[in-house]
């Protein structure tokens, strides 16, 4: 009688331990998972724009190419993952690779900010402006954790197989009218947050 309930609750345990481990490596979990914090991550960055609401700190004192530079990379970081979203829904391997290196580029933007390390200003950091960097620095850690089930199970075979009538003419189409409204998009706002950054 003792020997079978161990064996019943061995049994218990790795039947449980499967299904979780089914649940975590699921594609559309990870799909789904990594879509909502590629798009809260896009979400809190872009309210960090300088001259909005949030980022009212002057940077300047510092060069302008330099800051023009960092204004570039957070806008690419922004709007690339908001198009990251469309390849990741498709269950591209490629697209799981960028997503893990978007978590990463986010946690480091935000714990250099925070560590006072770049970028640099002599006015104080908002409390609302805190509390966005810490939030989005926690963020930042579940979407490397999920783009890292997604590179591991390399779910675009599955996404395929549930699309099997993608036109990919249509599709390319699309991609590109994407990626052109995106880049015009982008220069409007590199443009601004460095005007205002600058205080022109």
């Amino acid at each position: 009688m003792f020997t079978f309930i161990n064996s019943l609750k061995f049994t218990l345990e790795v039947t449980h331990m499967t299904t979780l481990s089914k649940f975590f490596q699921a594609t559309n979990f990870i799909r789904y998972g990594v879509i909502a914090f590629l798009t809260l991550s896009s979400g809190l960055l872009t309210t960090l724009i300088p001259g909005g609401l949030i980022e009212t700190r002057s940077f300047a004192h510092i060069n302008p190419w330099i800051l023009g530079s960092f204004n570039t990379f957070l806008t690419t970081l922004s709007l690339a993952s908001l198009l990251l979203i469309y390849f990741v829904w498709q269950g591209y391997r490629g697209a799981f690779v960028a997503s893990f290196i978007s978590g990463l580029s986010y946690f480091l933007v935000y714990v250099l900010d925070l560590g006072h390390l770049f970028p640099v200003s002599p006015d104080a950091m908002p409390p609302v402006l805190l509390a966005i960097e810490v939030l989005g620095t926690i963020i930042s850690l579940p979407l490397m954790l999920i783009s890292g089930f997604g590179i591991k199970n390399n779910t675009k075979q599955l996404a395929q197989k549930q699309n099997p009538q993608l036109d990919r003419g249509l599709a390319g189409s699309k991609q590109v009218g994407m990626a052109i409204g995106i880049i015009l998009i982008g220069m409007g706002i590199i443009t601004f947050a460095t005007r205002s950054a600058m205080g022109l």
